[in-house]
């Protein structure tokens, strides 16, 4: 995704200042999804202005710093629609979690375990803060509300399939360690069911 295209997008809805597009736009609208800092937008907005995508107008306040406000401009509309109907790739995938867990063969039993619950719960709570938000953004039946209830049901949908794919890892990797585990003194673990016709099998 282009940084460019989502200030254009923001920018189509309604004029902002470099600190409303960070504290209004991508801190809250986007953050479900992509994020930017203070210093990349407005990077992004003096290249857009060269490129005649949006026009700045200073606002003078009294007991304030003056307040640059952007525009989209005709050009950055065209722009923006050009985009918007432009098939785009799958995003590369870098997920630093599943890194470590690519080579984390060396952890003890109950590090592994206390790693993949940790991130249960972290991910449980960003799932909590989703559904929130749904019940509370994603009302009306505007052509944008519905959209932007898409993007936030579309994370909730990816959020819950990681919660059960991490449910299943902690299943396989408990099942895991208890066979690693010697057993009792005296006594013979069975990894496997007796089959039915093995002898002293209870049917």
């Amino acid at each position: 995704m282009s940084l460019d295209h989502a200030i254009l997008g923001f920018l189509r809805e309604q004029p902002a200042s470099g600190y409303d597009l960070k504290t209004l736009c991508f801190d809250h609208d986007a953050q479900h999804f992509w994020t930017a800092d203070q210093a990349q937008i407005y990077r992004t907005l003096e290249r857009l202005q060269r490129a005649g995508f949006v026009s700045a107008r200073v606002r003078r306040q009294r007991s304030r710093p003056d307040r640059t406000v952007y525009s989209l401009t005709q050009a950055g509309s065209e722009e923006l629609d050009r985009w918007t109907a432009t098939v785009t790739p799958l995003p590369p995938l870098r997920d630093p979690f599943l890194m470590q867990l690519r080579f984390a063969a060396g952890l003890p039993d109950d590090d592994l375990l206390a790693l993949l619950r940790a991130r249960r719960i972290a991910v449980q709570a960003r799932l909590d803060a989703l559904r929130d938000r749904v019940s509370t953004e994603g009302r009306g039946g505007t052509r944008e509300a519905v959209l932007h209830r898409l993007t936030l049901e579309s994370v909730v949908a990816t959020t819950r399939a990681t919660i059960d794919w991490l449910d299943d890892s902690i299943d396989l990797l408990s099942a895991l360690a208890e066979q690693s585990r010697p057993a009792p003194a005296g006594s013979q673990r069975r990894l496997f069911a007796p089959r039915p016709d093995e002898k002293g099998s209870t049917p």
